[in-house]
């Protein structure tokens, strides 16, 4: 998205939505209350009259969330992903990211990034209709294999904003747009676009799946086929990403981007959901796993749906591979209100509403999650409070995550020109478990206090090391110190100070684990 919206944006969709009918039920005339249900008794974890929230409490009347579900490795212990998306491909000649084979040593090793959402778009990769680009996809091939080749983690995004390349950004090809001829004026700001009647058109003809629109999405779906055909097996390869922050079209309701609110189940946004974008979904996952039984599937909510902090009630997608689902849920968040002021303020509960949304929708599908995306201009005032925030709730969260993104400019995290770090890095990486050897039940990294603690529970089957990325040179230069609750004797540890990550080896019992990082 990056962001989602800039400050007259958000006063021009602000205004759109003072000015919807006068019968359009606002948030208020919804008759919403804190924390609790709407009047179509859809959760708004949105609304609240208590300020900022620190955290969330997982435990309600309607019962404790269940335990996080987790990515896992081929030893069974459970992945964490740290890393970042790079947009420069958008606006490259051959959609290729800005970073190269000598750059991922510096992500994995000095940073610890071991993920990235590697961009990829449908018009790159199929700009003849049936006809896939083979030279695209070994320019992608030859990313995977610099990631293999220092141990980072990738998945292939299909990437859209906007719909497509002619109405402002990136995603279909030329061919595979059909606006009905309705009128379309470029917006100054790239986010307005989406509300343009020949980008809503062609949203609706690429949904409906139905008579000649048929074809959109088999074409589309022939591109992941193609992917998941050429790299499933690769030592590199996650997974993918079925579609960047899908639009409704004609379906999108303003005032639930504006306001963060989850419209009830007969609104024109949930029947898109129910009655489009889940067949959507599952017909992708369908076909990639007729040829890929094991990357994992992500998938995300509406665009604005999920990131400004609105409950997601989607039904539950099967997916048809033996054995546990890997099926990942992978929404965005930005803030509306900060984009609005360029600042982050006390009052801005956008990370205590996403997190909220995110245990609640918990409670009936238990998905594994991804922050996809997230980020803030580094000059904004609060900035610093901000990335402290999201990366505290995706601590305690156990969230893997990817940042928006690397890209040169004020919300990235190095500057390719001067190589020299930016002032948020230091927020970016961070200690934290990159595999561990059993069911993580809590993390956590005290920045200033350079302390971390991890706890978690054994589980059968499971085999290798925990592995924590512990960054020697930037934190503990003096060295660390390794405490556990584990009996003496019963866990070892060694240090790689070439990757910077500790493995802790546990055996017998206790079943359950906690162990403490401090400077020495």
């Amino acid at each position: 998205m990056k962001p989602f919206l800039t400050t007259s944006a958000v006063l021009a969709v602000s205004l759109l939505a003072s000015g919807c009918p006068e019968n359009e039920p606002t948030p208020t005339d919804a008759g919403i209350d804190a924390g609790g249900a709407d009047a179509w008794g859809v959760a708004d974890a949105a609304s609240t009259d208590a300020g900022p929230v620190a955290r969330v409490d997982a435990s309600t009347d309607a019962g404790p969330a269940p335990p996080r579900r987790f990515l896992t490795d081929d030893q069974g212990r459970a992945l964490i992903l740290h890393g970042f998306n790079d947009g420069t491909a958008k606006g490259d000649p051959e959609f290729s990211p800005s970073w190269h084979e000598e750059d991922v040593s510096r992500f994995v090793e000095r940073w610890g990034f071991n993920f990235t959402r590697y961009l990829v778009f449908w018009e790159a990769a199929e700009p003849t209709m049936g006809t896939i680009d083979e030279a695209y996809l070994d320019r992608i091939e030859a990313s995977l294999d610099w990631a293999a080749a220092h141990g980072m983690t990738v998945m292939l995004d299909m990437h859209q904003d906007v719909y497509a390349r002619r109405f402002c950004c990136n995603g279909a090809p030329e061919w595979a747009i059909r606006d009905d001829g309705k009128p379309f004026a470029l917006q100054e700001l790239w986010s307005l676009n989406y509300f343009q009647p020949a980008v809503e058109a062609s949203f609706d003809h690429f949904f409906s799946y139905e008579g000649d629109d048929r074809a959109l999405q088999d074409h589309y779906g022939d591109v992941l086929v193609a992917l998941a055909t050429r790299f499933r097996g690769h030592p590199a390869l996650i997974g993918y990403d079925l579609m960047n922050e899908p639009s409704g079209g004609s379906a999108v309701d303003v005032i639930e981007i504006v306001k963060g609110v989850a419209r009830g189940p007969d609104s024109t946004t949930s029947r898109f959901d129910r009655e489009r974008l889940i067949p959507f979904y599952q017909r992708l996952i369908d076909r990639i796993r007729a040829v890929d039984p094991d990357s994992y599937i992500f998938f995300e909510p509406r665009y604005g749906a999920a990131g400004n902090g609105a409950v997601q009630y989607l039904p539950e997608l099967v997916d048809p591979r033996v054995g546990e689902p890997r099926i990942v849920y992978a929404p965005h968040l930005y803030s509306v209100q900060y984009e609005a002021t360029s600042r982050y303020d006390d009052d801005d509960l956008a990370v205590a509403r996403w997190e909220a949304a995110r245990v609640e929708e918990s409670r009936t599908t238990n998905y594994p999650i991804l922050l996809g995306e997230f980020g803030m201009d580094r000059t904004f005032p609060g900035a610093e409070r901000y990335l402290d925030d999201v990366l505290e709730m995706a601590d305690r969260q156990m969230l893997s995550w990817a940042y928006w993104a690397y890209d040169p400019g004020s919300w990235s995290f190095w500057n390719p020109t001067t190589e020299t770090e930016e002032s948020n890095i230091d927020q970016l990486v961070r200690v934290y478990p990159q595999r561990v050897a059993g069911t993580p039940t809590s993390w956590s990294w005290d920045r200033r206090a350079r302390v971390f603690t991890l706890r978690f529970d054994d589980r059968e089957g499971v085999t290798g090391a925990t592995e924590i990325f512990v960054p020697s040179e930037r934190f503990f230069p003096s060295g660390f110190e390794v405490t556990s609750t584990d009996p003496e004797g019963s866990w070892s540890e060694s240090y790689d100070p070439v990757r910077q990550v500790l493995s802790l080896t546990t055996s017998g019992a206790p079943a359950s684990h906690e162990f403490t990082i401090r400077p020495r």
